[in-house]
């Protein structure tokens, strides 16, 4: 019973964007039962003409139902034409808005989501299984819901003749089953097969492009070559097997067709010879059964689409039937000067029998810069990605004004914090656009004061290119971008996600000191491998296996905790760089020289 109303809630879904088009839908049938009226009516004109103008020599009444004939055949052509028309514009439209539907759907996608169904799967469902569908729609005002009204009135035609050929109809009729019966039995496995190989080479396609420089640097092209020539190589074969099983279909239709019309002209020819049936009729039989079977052929190529279509709605189904695991909560306004608090947090991604954070208590506040360092892995990025709630805790809480982060609406939550990810990622269009992406009316003057804190001096223009994957700028160019977008408009909290690291140490020190602007309103939040980024927090949480291992001051912690000890070591070559102001507090500075030899990057 659920799965029922699961399926029910899926059709709905599905069917919601035809609401617009119901207009248009409306005139399809008028012109879809004046195109079919239009070709039962014909074989009957024919019939006439050879049985009584002909057969009488009756050249007026071959002239005057000739001209109906015609007339019918006008607008029947025009009808087809306004009924492949419209068909087209509402399919197109649908297509459309259901690509919009699920795009709008998976923008609400947390990390969860996006682990669960991949991302190249997800292109795949909004491109070529929304196609397959659109396609479906086309053809079922064109052709499914044409076909069976054509056929039935062209057996209650062929009837209405009065011969005792409708045997030869039936023989047919069941001929043709048998052989779409054996097409449906071997194509329909592959289908869903098709479209899975579709997923494959999407995600080797995006996986190798997106590699490229590590294949390169490798020597690994003919590796990658022969993997995706392997996933290249099974799509085609399934293709092949389809579709050369689909392809008989052509040749054995217009054999059974042709058997069909023999059949009719070897009987027929005794009764009209017998007097028991006019040649007319025989011909108008014909055509009434030339229709009865094409009638059957489109109904069943469409049966041979059922499998397509059903594997791609359900595709497409599925995206818009997940349940989105991060959701508004009541609260539409966060007081001034908010403080976030993460209280005995933990997170475990899903399926993972290891905890990724535990026990993770720290406060962020107003004028406060925190810092976050630790291992490969230790949780730097997920204790960033809770924040804004790309994830959302598994343990514990995490506290706005001391009220439950879930309580706030996402939007309200996230306008309040600024995000600057590890990766930097910029979009095709302009600096100027890239900019407004941070604040959509940000003013030039805003745009190039926030570019001037980041450092960004390698422009020339704010209308300057940036292309796909921002390619024409190198890995530092785009985190100072990138840096410059995250602080366009004022927030109440800063998060940077180790988007220092491709930074020279002279740039980096640069960023920062112009950065300190942002401490006088706002809190900010970093995370960095770099002792040279976070030495000068007012607090600094050293990580590991998930943990809190110690927090406080560069000073303290480098008295007191090894682990942090051992990563100030490791990025600072010569101790004797270590200047000690004070023996008892063990606080010291680091000249440049040293900052310059520290280690950078995860």
């Amino acid at each position: 019973m659920k799965n029922i109303r699961q399926t029910l809630s899926t059709i709905g879904k599905m069917l919601s964007p035809l609401k617009k088009s119901i207009p248009s839908i409306f005139l399809i049938f008028i012109f879809l039962l004046i195109d079919v009226y239009c070709n039962l009516t014909l074989p009957s004109y024919t019939a006439d003409i050879v049985d009584v103008g002909i057969q009488n020599t009756d050249f007026n009444y071959i002239i005057s139902v000739g001209t109906m004939m015609m007339t019918m055949v006008l607008i029947g052509v025009l009808a087809t034409i306004a009924l492949s028309y419209f068909s087209s514009k509402v399919s197109a439209a649908y297509g459309r808005d259901l690509r919009e539907i699920s795009y709008e759907k998976i923008l609400k996608f947390s990390n969860f989501e996006l682990n669960k169904i991949s991302r190249s799967s997800l292109i795949t469902r909004n491109t070529n299984d929304v196609y397959q569908i659109q396609i479906f729609l086309g053809l079922l005002f064109t052709t499914i819901l044409f076909a069976p009204i054509l056929g039935i009135g062209s057996i209650i035609k062929a009837m209405e003749l009065g011969t005792d050929l409708l045997w030869i109809i039936v023989v047919t009729f069941a001929s043709v089953a048998i052989l779409l019966g054996i097409i449906f039995i071997r194509t329909v496995p592959y289908f869903k097969v098709m479209q899975e190989l579709i997923d494959k080479i999407n995600q080797t396609s995006r996986e190798i492009l997106m590699g490229m420089p590590v294949i390169k640097a490798f020597i690994r092209q003919d590796y990658e070559e022969e993997r995706f020539e392997k996933t290249n190589e099974e799509f085609k074969e399934v293709n092949l097997h389809v579709f050369k099983t689909l392809f008989l279909m052509i040749p054995a239709m217009t054999m059974i067709l042709n058997v069909m019309i023999v059949l009719i002209l070897y009987f027929g020819a005794y009764d009209a010879i017998n007097g028991k049936i006019l040649t007319g009729t025989i011909i108008a039989f014909i055509q009434y059964s030339t229709q009865i079977v094409i009638s059957f052929l489109m109904l069943g190529g469409f049966t041979i689409m059922i499998p397509r279509i059903l594997v791609s709605g359900r595709r497409v189904g599925e995206v818009l039937n997940t349940e989105i695991s991060i959701s508004d909560g009541p609260i539409d306004k966060i007081d001034e000067n908010p403080t976030i608090e993460f209280k005995n947090v933990g997170y475990s991604y899903p399926g993972s029998e290891k905890e990724t954070l535990k026990d993770i208590s720290f406060k962020l506040e107003k004028g406060k810069t925190t810092a976050i360092i630790g291992g490969t892995g230790s949780g730097k990025s997920t204790i960033l990605n809770l924040i804004p709630r790309l994830q959302d805790v598994t343990e514990g809480q995490i506290l706005v004004n001391d009220k439950n982060i879930k309580e706030y609406k996402l939007s309200t939550l996230r306008e309040r914090i600024s995000y600057t990810p590890q990766k930097a990622i910029l979009f095709q269009g302009t600096v100027r656009s890239n900019m407004q992406v941070g604040k959509e009316d940000a003013t030039d003057e805003e745009i190039e004061k926030a570019l001037n804190i980041a450092q960004v001096d390698f422009i020339e223009s704010l209308d300057d290119e940036v292309t796909q994957g921002a390619s024409n700028f190198s890995g530092g160019q785009k985190q100072r971008l990138s840096i410059a977008r995250s602080i366009m408009d004022k927030r109440d909290f800063y998060l940077f996600d180790d988007c220092f690291s491709a930074l020279d140490m002279n740039t980096e020190a640069k960023v920062k000191e112009n950065l300190k602007d942002l401490k006088e309103s706002s809190s900010i939040l970093i995370i960095s491998q770099r002792i040279s980024t976070i030495m000068d927090a007012d607090e600094i949480i050293v990580l590991d296996e998930g943990k809190i291992i110690d927090k406080g001051g560069h000073d303290y912690l480098y008295k007191n905790c090894d682990i942090y000890k051992e990563i100030v070591s490791s990025q600072i070559e010569r101790s004797e760089d270590l200047i000690y102001d004070n023996e008892e507090t063990a606080s010291f500075t680091i000249d440049s020289s040293s900052i310059k030899k520290a280690a950078g990057g995860k």
